[in-house]
């Protein structure tokens, strides 16, 4: 056993909580694991097909079987309603597309005879947090697929203070969180930006 090893052991013995970093840094281990993104493979890293309930400022279009007027785009308000003609206000969001759907079905039978409803989201919009050495810490709406790179804009960009290799994407289904480099987000490398933003996921940046 060398010297220097029975010296590092003798101060774990007193200082444990600082052995434990030294030890960490000298072997080379994260604290953290990780996977690269480029390690992901591709079907993970992209837009998911989900039933997500509808939310203000979603745009979805609408088809009404032979009424024109009603076959059009609307964008859910604040108020979490859309403006039917002739029909007034129209709560939908918290529905899923097909929920809204039979909604305005039962709201259009007073008026017309049998309608027939289909409703589609055009735009979606999600909730993503940015944390750590971004200029703008916090929650922000993005749209559905929205790259990293984008939402780093909407925080402001990073800090001077700011790690360009260790942008980390943390998602509920992915053990690891992942990894990316700046470069590689904004020269479309290591298949960084085929990542799309989900609802719920969290970037720290260190």
């Amino acid at each position: 056993m060398s010297t220097a090893f029975r010296s590092l052991r003798a101060l774990c013995r007193t200082q444990t909580a600082h052995c434990v970093l030294t030890v960490s840094l000298t072997l080379g281990c994260s604290s953290t694991p990780y996977i690269w993104a480029s390690e992901v493979p591709v079907e993970r890293a992209r837009p998911v097909a989900d039933v997500k309930k509808l939310g203000r400022g979603d745009v979805v279009a609408l088809s009404v079987v032979g009424q024109s007027t009603l076959s059009t785009n609307f964008t859910i308000g604040a108020d979490g309603t859309i403006a039917l003609p002739d029909v007034g206000a129209v709560n939908v969001a918290g529905l899923t597309a097909q929920q809204a759907s039979a909604t305005i079905e039962a709201k259009l039978s007073g008026i017309l005879q049998n309608p027939k409803v289909s409703l589609i989201v055009v735009t979606r919009f999600i909730e993503v947090s940015l944390l750590g050495e971004v200029k703008n810490p916090g929650k922000f709406s993005v749209q559905s697929g929205d790259g990293i790179a984008n939402a780093l804009a909407l925080a402001g960009g990073l800090t001077e203070f700011a790690n360009e290799s260790a942008i980390y994407l943390i998602r509920g289904d992915e053990p690891l969180r992942i990894r990316f480099r700046l470069d590689d987000l904004l020269k479309n490398g290591n298949n960084a930006r085929s990542f799309s933003l989900r609802d719920g996921d969290i970037l720290l940046v260190e």
